[in-house]
Parts: C-alpha cells; sequence; structure tokens
C-alpha cells in the first residue's frame, strides 16, 4: 500500500518528510530532525507550555486563515499536512532582529532561567497575530497553558502589558484607589522608575510586517483533500477526508483509535505505554466540523475544537435571550478553567466526551443538560441523550466498537430553566479537577416546584455519575430550605467514597458535593428573584449572596519599587542599577543553549534508567531478553558494569546502581543503552525485575516508631529550661506537620557523556548546581583520577537545589554508558521520571512545647525537629543543622532547646531546597508563636512585634545582631500593606 509523503512549513520552508512516523511529535521533528531546539521539552503532556509554538492553516469551514498556538510535544508531526509551524526562531534573532515580544520580555527582566522563555513568547505571539491590541485580561488568558518557575510572572506581564490597549485595572488614571500605581498612603500617582525599563525603547510592533502565510498552502484551499496514509515502525496512520471513508476504516478496523488532537491519546502513549497500531485522524471531515443553530440547540460536529465551541457559545450568549443560554454559560464557565490556550485549539468537544474520564470538566455539565448525541457507522445512525447509562464504566461509553460520535447537541435553556457548572481543582487555570458538577432544575411554570432537577458529578465515582435517587425525591417539591436540607443529607449519602478511593482527600470531595448544591440553591434562589412571592419559596439571606457570585479575576495590578542609585554614582558603577539578564535576549530567541540542546553527535546513543517499583525488596531477577528486542538496543548496565567503585553520594552510603536490594521507588537498578531516544523508552518498559518485598518504612511517625534514624541526633540549647517553665503564666503544646515540595525546575536532569578514548578520559556536559562532586562521583565510579574527567556547565533550566548532588544519579550512570560503549550517550529524564527518582524538599514534623506571659512574652521553647531525609543521607544532615538555626525565627527566646531527627525511610532521598531547612523551622516558630497570640487574646502583630530581637542581642548560637533593621521593616510592611485599615474591614466583614 502506497505511503503519502507529509508536506507542512516551519518558518516559511517547507518540509517533505517522505517517511512520517506517526509516532514522532512536533516537537521531536523540531529539535532532531530540524535542528530548532529553540522549542523545549519540559513535561511532555501539555502542561507546562515549554514547547509552544503557533500552527497556522487555512481553514476550509471558517473560509480563513486562522493562527493557534499548541503544544508541539503533543503534536503528532502527521496531523500537520498542510500547515504552516511558526517556531521562537521564525519570529526574531539577536543576529537580526529582535521581535517586538522577545524584546519586551528580556527588557522588561521576564526572563529569569530561560527555559519557559520561548514558549511564553510563542503564546503572545500569536495572541498578537490574532488580536494586536489586546486587553490586559486577553494577555494574561493567553498565558494559562504557560509556567515559569523562576520569575513569579509579574515582570512577563509587566514587560507585555505594554501591547496592551488598556493599562489593565485603571489604566494608570489613578481612578481606582487600589491600583498599583498609587501609593497607599496618600492616593497620589507614583510613576514606574524610567530606569527599571523604558517603555519608550521599545519597537513598535507593526502586524503588517509579520511573516505571511505561505502561498503554496494558499493555493490549496480549493483544492479538494484526498485520504493520506502514513507508515510508522509500529503505526499507521490515515487521515480521513469524507465521513464514508471514516465509516469504512471504522467497519474493517473496529478498534482503530480517533485522533483529533491528540491531548488524551498523546499521553496514554507516553505515559501509560499504550500502542495504537492503526491511528485514524477524522479533522478534515466536513460533518464532523459543522456547527447547527437548531431549534432545540446547538449542534458541534464531533470535531470541533473547544475553542471553536468557546467562541460559539460566547456569541450565542451576546445574541439569544438570557433565558435561553443557562447551559451554554454553564459550558463557558468550565471551559475557562478547563485548559490553557495550546489543548483548547486542538482538543475536541468529541474527544472529551468520548475519553469518558471520571473527573471530566464538561461531561457532568453535558449529562445534566440532556444533551443529545448523533452516533452513526455504515448503514445506522442513532440519537442518544447523555443520561446516566452512557457511562456504563470506568473510561466506557455506549459506543459500539465501530461507532463515532458525529456531533452533540448542547440544548437552549427553557423559562423556568437554571443551570450551573462547578469544578474544583488545586488551581484554577489548566488544572484537573478534584469534583466537578452540572446543576439543572426546572420549575412548573410561574411557580418554585419542582418539575426536573438534574445533579451530576465528575471525580466522585469511577465515571461521570448522576445523583438520581436524590434527585427523583424532590420531583414536586418547593425550593426552598427543607429541600436543601433533604437534598444535602441524601447526597452524602449516596455519593460516599470509600477510604481509598482513587484521588485521595475523600472528605474533601465529599463536602463539594454538598456545597456545590449549596451554591446552586443559592444561586437559583437570587435568579428567582421577587418572580416568586409565594410562601413555599425559599428566601435569599443577603448574607449569603456572595455564595452565588462566579469567581473574576481582577486584572494583575503590579509594580516594582526600587531605591535609585544615589545622585553622583559612577556611571561605570552598576551596583542598584536594574540592568537586564545579558543572555536575556538569547533565551527569548531561543538561541542559548541548554544541555539538550547541543547537536545530537555522529554516532550517539540514548539512555533510559531502569527503576525500583517497589519502596523496600531484594532483587531476586533482571531479565533484559525482551528489550533486547526492541530496534536499535546497544547494552543493559548495571553494577555489575562499574569499573571502580559503585558505593557513592555524600554520605558514602548510595549506590550508583542498586546491587542485591532496592530502598525506595524509583531507586535507580540499571540503565538501558539504544539509538534513540524513543526505542530507550521502549526497552527500559521491557526489563522484568522479580522482587521480594521487605517491610518498608515511609513516614516520618513510621521512622519514629521502629526507632530508624541517621547518627547523629542534633540539638541546640541556651538558657534554662525548667526555670523558664516555671515561670511561664502559660504553656502550650502541639505539633506540626509540614509536607514535602517539588523543585519542578523547567529543565530536567540532563547529561551528555563523551568518552575521549585515553584512559578513562571524559568530557561531560550536565545541567548540574555541583561540577566539583559531579567530577568525584563519576571519577570513583569508572576508578580514574578526577583530572581526567571534564564536567561542563553551560546554564541550567532551573535548579533550586535539586540539581545539587542529585543530578549524579543521571551523570554517573550516563558516564558509564559511555565508557562500556565507546560512545558519546546522552539521557534527559522526562518530567515523571525526574519528580520519581529526585527527591524534594523535607518533609518536616516538629513537637513543640512554649511557656509564656500573660503579656504574650514567650519565656521558653521546646521544639523536636523530625525531617523525613529518605533511603539515604545526602545533605540531610546540613539541612536539619539549619533549621535549628532557624529554630527562633525573629523572636528572643531566653530559654529555648531545639533538637533534630534525621529519619531514615523508603523514599527517594530528599536533598537541598531553596531556604535549606529554613523555611520549615521558620513556619513551625510562627505556627506556635500564633497559639501564643491567640491564648493570650491579644493581637498578634503585637505579640509578634513584642518578642522580636534587639539591636544588639544576641541568638540562640551567640550571633550578636548588630545594625539590626527588623523594626523599621516590620513598621514598613505594617505602613504600606495598610495592615490595620485592612484588619479593620475584615473584622466589621466578619461581625
Amino acid at each position: 500500500m502506497t505511503v503519502d509523503e507529509l508536506v507542512f512549513f516551519v518558518n516559511g520552508k517547507k518540509v517533505v518528510e517522505k517517511n512520517a512516523d506517526p509516532e514522532t511529535t512536533l516537537l521531536a521533528y523540531l529539535r532532531r530532525k530540524l535542528g530548532l531546539s529553540g522549542t523545549k521539552l519540559g513535561c511532555g503532556e501539555g502542561g507546562c507550555g515549554a514547547c509552544t509554538v503557533m500552527l497556522s492553516k487555512y481553514d476550509r469551514f471558517q473560509n480563513k486563515i486562522v493562527h493557534f498556538s499548541a503544544n508541539a510535544c503533543l503534536a503528532p508531526i502527521c496531523s500537520l499536512h498542510h500547515v504552516a509551524v511558526t517556531t521562537v526562531e521564525g519570529i526574531g534573532s539577536t543576529k537580526s532582529r529582535l521581535h517586538p515580544v522577545q524584546e519586551r520580555i528580556a527588557k522588561s527582566h521576564g526572563s529569569q532561567c530561560g527555559f519557559c522563555t520561548p514558549g511564553i513568547v510563542m503564546s503572545m505571539y500569536t495572541l498578537l497575530r490574532n488580536q494586536p491590541e489586546p486587553t490586559i485580561e486577553e494577555i494574561e488568558d493567553a498565558f494559562q497553558g504557560n509556567l515559569c518557575r523562576c520569575t513569579g510572572y509579574r515582570p512577563i506581564l509587566q514587560g507585555f502589558r505594554t501591547f496592551a490597549r488598556d493599562g489593565g485595572c485603571c489604566g494608570g488614571s489613578g481612578n481606582d484607589l487600589n491600583c498599583c500605581m498609587n501609593q497607599k498612603t496618600d492616593h497620589k500617582q507614583i510613576t514606574l522608575s524610567p530606569s527599571l525599563f523604558n517603555p519608550e525603547e521599545f519597537m513598535p510592533l507593526d502586524p503588517t510586517q509579520e511573516p505571511i502565510f505561505p502561498p503554496e498552502l494558499l493555493r490549496l484551499k480549493d483544492t479538494p483533500q484526498k485520504q493520506l496514509r502514513f507508515e510508522g515502525e509500529r503505526v499507521t496512520w490515515i487521515q480521513a477526508s469524507t465521513l464514508q471513508e471514516l465509516l469504512d476504516l471504522k467497519a474493517q478496523d473496529p478498534e482503530a483509535k480517533l485522533v483529533v488532537g491528540n491531548t488524551e491519546i498523546g499521553i496514554e502513549m507516553k505515559f501509560k505505554n499504550k500502542l495504537f497500531p492503526k491511528m485514524v485522524c477524522p479533522a478534515w471531515i466536513p460533518e464532523l466540523n459543522s456547527v447547527e443553530h437548531g431549534p432545540e440547540g446547538i449542534s458541534f460536529g464531533a470535531s470541533c475544537p473547544l475553542s471553536f465551541v468557546e467562541k460559539t457559545l460566547l456569541d450565542a450568549v451576546a445574541n439569544l435571550p438570557a433565558h435561553q443560554t443557562e447551559v451554554f454559560k454553564g459550558v463557558l464557565e468550565q471551559l475557562r478553567w478547563f485548559a490553557g490556550k495550546q489543548v483548547k485549539s486542538v482538543a475536541s468537544i468529541g474527544g472529551n466526551i468520548i475519553t469518558a474520564s471520571p473527573i471530566s470538566d464538561l461531561n457532568p455539565v453535558f449529562m445534566a443538560s440532556g444533551a443529545k448525541l448523533t452516533i452513526v457507522s455504515t448503514g445506522t445512525r442513532r440519537a442518544v441523550r447523555m443520561d446516566h447509562t452512557f457511562f456504563p464504566a470506568y473510561r466506557k461509553t455506549l459506543l459500539a466498537p465501530e461507532e463515532i460520535l458525529l456531533s452533540i447537541e448542547i440544548p437552549y435553556s427553557r423559562e423556568g430553566e437554571y443551570f450551573s457548572a462547578f469544578k474544583q481543582a488545586s488551581r484554577r487555570e489548566d488544572d484537573i479537577a478534584k469534583v466537578t458538577s452540572g446543576m439543572r432544575v426546572l420549575f412548573n411554570p410561574g411557580t418554585a416546584q419542582v418539575k426536573e432537577l438534574a445533579l451530576c458529578y465528575g471525580g466522585m465515582h469511577d465515571r461521570t455519575v448522576s445523583a438520581l435517587k436524590t434527585t427523583r425525591k424532590q420531583i414536586a417539591n418547593f425550593w426552598n430550605e427543607e429541600l436543601l436540607q433533604n437534598v444535602c443529607a441524601d447526597l452524602a449519602e449516596e455519593l460516599s467514597l470509600a477510604p481509598d478511593a482513587p484521588g485521595g482527600m475523600v472528605e474533601f470531595r465529599r463536602t463539594l458535593t454538598l456545597s456545590f448544591f449549596f451554591k446552586f440553591y443559592l444561586t437559583v434562589l437570587q435568579k428567582l428573584g421577587i418572580q416568586n412571592s409565594k410562601d413555599k419559596c425559599g428566601k435569599l439571606d443577603p448574607t449569603h449572596a456572595s455564595a452565588t457570585l462566579l469567581f473574576q479575576k481582577d486584572p494583575p495590578a503590579n509594580v516594582q519599587l526600587f531605591q535609585e542609585v544615589p545622585k553622583g554614582q559612577c556611571e561605570e558603577d552598576m551596583v542598584g542599577r536594574p540592568l537586564p539578564h545579558l543572555a536575556a535576549a538569547m533565551q527569548a530567541s531561543g538561541e542559548a543553549v541548554y544541555c539538550d540542546d547541543i547537536p545530537r553527535y555522529e554516532n550517539e546513543l540514548s539512555l533510559r534508567l531502569v527503576t525500583s517499583t517497589r519502596a523496600h525488596a531484594k532483587i531476586k531477577s533482571i531479565d533484559t531478553s525482551e528489550a533486547q528486542k526492541v530496534p536499535g538496543f546497544v547494552c543493559f548496565i548495571s553494577a555489575d558494569d562499574v569499573p571502580g567503585s559503585n558505593i557513592t553520594g555524600i554520605g558514602n552510603d548510595e549506590m550508583v546502581f542498586a546491587k542485591d536490594k532496592v530502598t525506595c521507588i524509583g531507586h535507580i537498578i540499571g540503565a538501558v543503552v539504544t539509538d534513540t531516544r524513543e526505542h530507550a523508552q521502549r526497552a527500559a518498559q521491557a526489563v522484568r525485575i522479580t522482587y521480594e518485598d521487605l517491610p518498608a518504612i515511609i513516614t516520618i511517625e513510621d521512622a519514629i516508631a521502629k526507632d530508624s534514624f541517621y547518627e547523629p541526633e542534633l540539638k541546640i540549647e541556651k538558657g534554662n529550661l525548667t526555670k523558664g517553665f516555671s515561670e511561664a503564666d502559660n504553656i502550650v503544646s502541639g505539633e506540626l506537620y509540614i509536607g514535602g515540595q517539588e523543585h519542578f525546575y523547567l529543565e530536567t536532569h540532563c547529561t551528555i557523556a563523551v568518552p575521549k578514548g585515553e584512559a578513562g578520559e571524559m568530557e561531560l556536559f550536565v545541567s548540574t548546581q555541583n561540577t566539583t562532586k559531579t567530577q568525584s562521583f563519576v571519577a570513583n565510579m569508572l576508578g580514574v583520577p578526577a583530572n581526567r574527567i571534564l564536567v561542563r556547565v553551560k546554564r541550567m533550566g532551573g535548579g533550586f537545589g535539586g540539581k545539587d548532588t542529585r543530578s549524579s544519579l543521571v551523570s554517573t550512570a550516563v558516564a558509564l554508558a559511555a565508557y562500556k560503549t565507546g560512545r558519546p550517550v546522552r539521557c534527559m529524564l522526562d518530567r515523571d521520571e525526574d519528580m520519581l527518582i529526585t527527591g524534594g524538599r523535607h518533609p518536616f514534623l516538629a513537637r513543640y512545647k512554649v511557656g509564656f506571659m500573660k503579656t504574650g512574652r514567650v519565656v521558653a521553647l521546646k521544639v523536636e525537629h523530625y525531617s523525613n531525609a529518605g533511603n539515604t543521607l545526602d545533605l540531610s544532615q546540613y539541612i536539619m543543622e539549619r533549621a535549628l538555626f532557624h529554630m527562633d525565627n525573629s523572636y528572643n527566646v531566653p530559654n529555648i532547646r531545639g533538637t533534630g531527627r534525621i529519619c531514615k525511610t523508603n523514599l527517594p532521598s530528599n536533598t537541598a531546597f531553596r531556604g535549606f531547612g529554613g523555611p520549615q523551622a521558620m513556619l513551625i516558630a510562627e505556627y506556635w508563636m500564633s497559639e501564643v497570640a491567640v491564648t493570650c487574646g491579644l493581637p498578634a502583630e503585637e505579640v509578634r512585634r513584642k518578642n522580636m530581637y534587639k539591636e544588639g542581642d544576641l541568638t540562640h548560637f551567640n550571633q550578636k545582631l548588630e545594625g539590626f533593621n527588623l523594626f523599621r521593616c516590620w513598621d514598613e510592611c505594617l505602613a504600606s500593606s495598610q495592615y490595620h485599615a485592612r484588619k479593620r474591614e475584615v473584622d466589621k466583614f466578619n461581625e
């Protein structure tokens, strides 16, 4: 069977790929085949936006050229036939001319490590191609799908705000007393220091000077589309051009997977190791892209992107009578927080339904609304309501294997019908839900008597569910307090979760089901308003009205104030001057080289780690026979291949490769070496290891109970604790647990090892904060002098302590592979690997006892600190020492004792993290200080001030405090934040 050529454009240049592999993503193709390394790999699952590019195509259904952002890490190259791709390299360069977007993020200090910067630039660039004069809200929305770990977003938005047609908030006019351009004391307008950055120096944006859409693609707009076929190593991709072709393909092969945006299938292939031998793309089929405004609702073809659905519904809400758009508003509310632009631009409405996620944002809304689905196959066509029967089991729908979803009709709402949608996630933007819900009530005409009630939930079962037992009881009841109480009681019973339910947070999720209904109840009461004066209808308590409000983000308002350099300071003296990052322009243009951006060597190999799936176990056997069958397999390396010492680590208590026993999930057992990154992943998954489980210690409490600690126990003591407690008016005891934290540097760990061919000489390019330890660990492992190992670090895409000692986990393995094969070897961890293996901030448990006077003055303190170090000591002792030094925070406690125990557990070894133990100890101090204030019944700020160190005091480790500005800082913070005025407003609100 003939295979077609794939034709697309990248930065205006035509690309013809004769052997397109459906498993190849645009990101991999750009970086490896085209050498365009400005587009970065951050997470590989469309969550961080580091790989954002702009896609442009002629949309035959809208009859115009459309530009949209997309995640290159999820876009299969086979989906890009006759599409124009624009990367960060295609819009500007330091060698010729930066684009205004690149210039402004660089000069406004919006780039720090720079790894996320190209993706952020491309999100902004795409917005400007569609909207040359955006609002500040549109600018902020454009970045929902982009994460930045370093800058805190303020300088990014501050620089890009210069593109906005409004200034954000009140536009700097000073009309709003809370505007960032107003000083809080006298409301006089202040101006940004011209030396921070001067907008007048920025190049103007000229939309007429942007690269044109390739004329060759424009000429093809009237050419009939034909079916395409691409054959890869394991997967066949077929681009269907007509509905009949699609139905025939499904009839021939019912297991063929339909793919539109690849935002779900791509993740299943990458992270769940699923293989779909035949993939069919229906994105070109007219019937699957149509929109029809029918008598009962708006019908969308299943391939319609969510961004197009959103735009269509927004237009409908603006133009239709309000009572008809209740459901549309509910869908739009979910789409606000559904995902970033990059995902909504490619993900289809049909794909969202058929994925059948149990925590879907939209499926509970569609189910509650009674949306109508049209399902077709060869010779059959049926319409079904999306009700409680549509999802029979986990990730299953009613569709037969040969059937496809043709369209979904979202209904108009009727007179007397009300609808709300809810979602609760850890954060609002671009995050998966804990619980989602769609709720609908229809009243008998002119009354508040329930005719129909639908309460549908995601996140409360292994599929989207409708609370039928609850709702059926309420038919013919009136919308009042009694109904509220009954529904809440019934929901609590009907939507119970087992204590070990997947997703955890059981009590929180159960509470959400009730709180969502309470908000819905109040919202409906408010909408009923004065329409119903019947006694049987409830009345809205004015104090509850705020619960009916939809969340609205205030426009970002920010300003950075800094001390000007003194007049007369020498022009050559740079101290205190806000100079742009020296590499910012290169980072913004994608020219800055990170470890994995180094071009591949001609004979380079790829490495993938093989890690433990047990927390504590003996290794019984390692079987690599299946891995050896993977194309491109070169070798498997393990502890048996180490020529020097397999013992490594700061405390000489860990191994390069686990030998006989594993002590945590993620413990490195070995590594496979192959010709490509993809083959390495497949080979690593094929390695089979058998274990004999051993008892595991996971938590700090486990370690305390089993007396599992690293030595020594640490202690700092000052004063007479017994005397202090005996003099105290009050004594409070308690404990506080502080969880861990992931570093989440945007660039994961990466190493390239290049053997030099002489006596173990080797050059390593590493993303590390600790070149010295990398050198010594590799030399020790290879059994060669350290001067034969050269370690280079150009720059890192973030570190935060996570690339201090733990980067050697990857470096030593890669170095061994290079030594064994005699060829350059590269490894860049996937995000899930990185987070599994490398550890993070130490969880802490503190048990405290604090003695204090009635005035709030603390006289005695005893704190026992426990940290969860994990399976090796690493830097844990030094981190605990730092915690003990910070245990007083800013408070002078005359009698104090702090102890520290470092728990040995079966978790990946925790390590350095910004603050290095200080943040944990300081939080503990603030926790017991709050207890003191509450117990005394005194204002918290007064109690804190009363206990603060003064000039000349000695700390508990006998440092004399000189030039001490704490009181000045405290007073300035209280004044600039209007603390007392705000506190009065809070107290008044809570009365």
